[in-house]
């Protein structure tokens, strides 16, 4: 009886033993695999951002050939005639104080 017994916690120990060892090189090849499942969920992600990114920008950027389509604000104030403006005004207040302190 005491044999058997010894064979078996024989056996149960180097069945523990033996699952270690295979757990040690199964890390590397489980490790290996998550890396390339990893890159190819990046990529397919890198995929997906970039037709996003082009489609909103079709919308939004006209380039080159299609500027034709562009619409085309009209301006609603002239940069020259507020120039003008300024320095008149500049000019008479420079009158105005001239005209006080004389």
């Amino acid at each position: 009886m005491e044999n058997n017994e010894e064979k078996i916690q024989e056996a149960v120990t180097s069945e523990f033993e033996k699952t270690e060892e295979e757990i040690l090189e199964e890390k590397p090849k489980k490790g290996k695999y998550d890396f390339y499942v990893e890159l190819g969920l990046f990529f397919i992600l890198g995929i997906l951002i970039g037709i996003a990114l082009k489609t909103e920008a079709v919308k939004r950027i006209t380039i080159g050939y299609d500027d034709y389509k562009m619409k085309i604000m009209k301006s609603d104030f002239d940069i020259n005639k507020i120039e003008k403006d300024i320095l008149q005004k500049q000019k008479d207040e420079a009158q105005k104080e001239d005209a006080e302190s004389k």
